[in-house]
């Protein structure tokens, strides 16, 4: 299936920074600690690196869910409310990782003011992404309008009970990487695959309570 711009762009983000998330989760089930992306690596090149390519893929996954404006119109509130909260991870998260990671990496400034501020943020940032992302998965459960991306947003859901599961079974390898790469992937794929917008757009007309 053709990819339009935004989404092979948001692809390429997904598939760098699903390989970082992923590196560190098997560096750190097979030793117990982390991959040379991390911030406790001493290559500082490589911890730049992966915050530039982070940030780089959070604005093409927001252009992504920018772009598709027209497809949410069709589909039910918490849809379109996730959406908001996604982009709005998006934009904090974007902005710290363009910004004060890098910085606080080369001056190896991790006990500084703005960057507590900026773990602080990370934070509320990367739950509202995977929360907002697994909401929006489930909620377009229903319809094509958002085609393969939101089909791969709903599988979000059991791999939350894997990851947890595996953190009963084997702690050393839960990571949140698997429910990055879920989110990544769902997010760049959002509008691929999916039915023509007149034909979603009439179906959500025809049916008003599945905008309930």
């Amino acid at each position: 299936m053709p990819l339009a711009p935004h989404h092979r762009w948001a692809l390429a983000g997904a598939v760098l920074t699903s390989a970082v998330a992923l590196t560190d989760a098997v560096s750190h089930g097979l030793t117990g600690g982390f991959s040379p992306f991390s911030e406790e690596s001493d290559l500082t090149l490589l911890v730049v690196a992966g915050t530039v390519v982070h940030g780089l893929a959070y604005v093409a996954f927001s252009l992504v869910l920018v772009a598709e404006a027209g497809r949410f119109s069709a589909t039910n509130r918490v849809a379109r409310g996730s959406r908001w909260v996604v982009l709005a991870s998006l934009a904090v998260l974007a902005t710290g990782f363009l910004t004060v990671a890098p910085v606080a990496t080369v001056r190896d400034a991790y006990d500084g003011v703005a960057y507590t501020v900026f773990g602080i943020m990370a934070g509320l940032g990367f739950a509202g992404l995977l929360l907002g992302s697994l909401v929006m998965g489930v909620a377009l459960l229903r319809t094509d309008a958002l085609g393969v991306g939101a089909r791969v947003l709903a599988l979000l859901l059991p791999a939350l009970g894997a990851t947890v599961l595996l953190a009963w079974l084997t702690p050393l390898w839960a990571h949140p990487a698997y429910l990055e790469t879920l989110t990544y992937v769902g997010l760049a794929l959002l509008g691929v695959g999916a039915g023509s917008l007149r034909h979603a757009t009439r179906a959500t007309v025809a049916s008003p309570a599945s905008a309930a």
